[in-house]
C-alpha cells in the first residue's frame, strides 16, 4: 500500500467517525439573552429591553413567544422588545422567559439587573 492510499484510507476513517459523532450529538439547545439600555439610572427610568438575540435552533419549528417579568410588580409585557418604566428606586431583576405556542414550562430565561437610583 502506498503512502498516498494510507493517507486517503486514514482521512477516510476519520472523517467517517466525524460524522458517527457529529450524527448522535443532540440538537443544540435554545439559549435566552437579553439586551437593556440603560441598566441605571435616576427614577423614573425608562429601560430599552431586547431578547431578539436569543437563540432558537431552527430543527426546533414552531411559533415561539417571549415574556417578561420586571421584578416591579407589574403586569409582564409578550413579545421580543419592550421598554418598561421603573418608578420607584431599587434593584430589579428583569427576565425574559422563551416559550413554544401552547407549551407552558420555558425552554429558557435570561435576566438582568437594572438598578434605578433616587433623585440627588
Amino acid at each position: 500500500m502506498t503512502r498516498t492510499t494510507r493517507t486517503m484510507l486514514l482521512l477516510s476513517l476519520l472523517a467517517g467517525m466525524l460524522l458517527l459523532i457529529v450524527g448522535c450529538t443532540e440538537p443544540p439547545s435554545t439559549v435566552a439573552c437579553i439586551t437593556a439600555a440603560p441598566t441605571i439610572g435616576y427614577a423614573p427610568l425608562t429601560v430599552s429591553l431586547d431578547a431578539s438575540c436569543s437563540y432558537i435552533p431552527p430543527e426546533r419549528y414552531g411559533i415561539y413567544y417571549v415574556t417578561w417579568r420586571f421584578d416591579d410588580g407589574t403586569v409582564g409585557d409578550v413579545g421580543p422588545t419592550v421598554a418598561h418604566t421603573f418608578l420607584e428606586p431599587g434593584t430589579y431583576e428583569v427576565a425574559a422567559s422563551i416559550f413554544k405556542s401552547g407549551e407552558g414550562i420555558p425552554l429558557d430565561e435570561a435576566t438582568r439587573t437594572v438598578t434605578v437610583l433616587p433623585l440627588p
